[in-house]
């Protein structure tokens, strides 16, 4: 079942809105300083009070908050994750993941980001250790609209039935219904993959999630799939 469909790098309010409306599991907004889609900490708290109360429609799904962060400190991130009302953690650099799992609440999420094949053994850690963790598999750049070898990660997924991961990489409304098939994967990220001109696009976000829904079994989903397919 698909667990996490993830619209990332955030830069607005519109677009938070649209990814919520849409019944997006998790939105991302980037909190490591000086990148392309870096928010400032008004925008990061405007979108925080979108998913907390200005959606607040009876039934809705409850979309949460991750935080992208990149080689910062734990005092750091849990300081952002307090001050933005972050559910999810997400790490992009050289961190110990365990680290943070010790030292954040037991029930928020984190996800990790690792790049395939490099960091196989890496991910079989995270996936048999981990508690409310999930293991991001990413290009080597990452953010290129590479594509990771979906071959590969299948071959290797199913020598290890324990291993669940998010896919990102180059995904895109248009292939995301083939990545969810995937064996192993449990979830999709996109940032680029939804984006105009370098700017998020409504109907390639609204395109991405209803794709990527086809297969799962929330009817509050389901119902939003049916009601833009049709």
């Amino acid at each position: 079942m698909v667990e996490v469909i993830k619209i990332c790098g955030l830069q607005s309010t519109e677009g938070a809105l649209v990814a919520l409306r849409s019944c997006a599991t998790h939105v991302g907004i980037i909190c490591v300083p000086g990148r392309k889609r870096t928010v400032d900490a008004d925008t990061a708290k405007a979108i925080s009070y979108l998913i907390r109360e200005g959606e607040e429609g009876e039934g809705r799904l409850k979309t949460k908050l991750v935080g992208v962060f990149k080689d910062q400190g734990v005092d750091e991130v849990k300081s952002i994750c307090e001050s933005y009302g972050l559910d999810v953690v997400q790490l992009h650099g050289s961190e110990d993941w365990q680290l943070f799992r010790a030292e954040l609440p037991a029930n928020m999420a984190i996800i990790k980001r690792f790049v395939f094949p490099r960091d196989c053994d890496r991910i079989l850690e995270m996936c048999s250790k981990g508690q409310n963790c999930f293991a991001l598999l990413d290009t080597e750049e990452g953010g290129t609209g590479e594509l990771l070898d979906w071959k590969e990660i299948g071959e290797w997924s199913r020598k290890h039935d324990e291993v669940k991961f998010v896919l990102a990489g180059g995904l895109t409304p248009e292939n995301v219904g083939e990545a969810l098939k995937v064996p192993g994967v449990c979830g999709v990220d996109v940032s680029g993959g939804v984006e105009t001109d370098g700017v998020k696009d409504v109907k390639k976000i609204e395109q991405f999630i209803s794709s990527a829904a086809q297969d799962r079994t929330d009817e509050r989903l389901q119902q939003y799939t049916d009601k833009t397919t049709h």
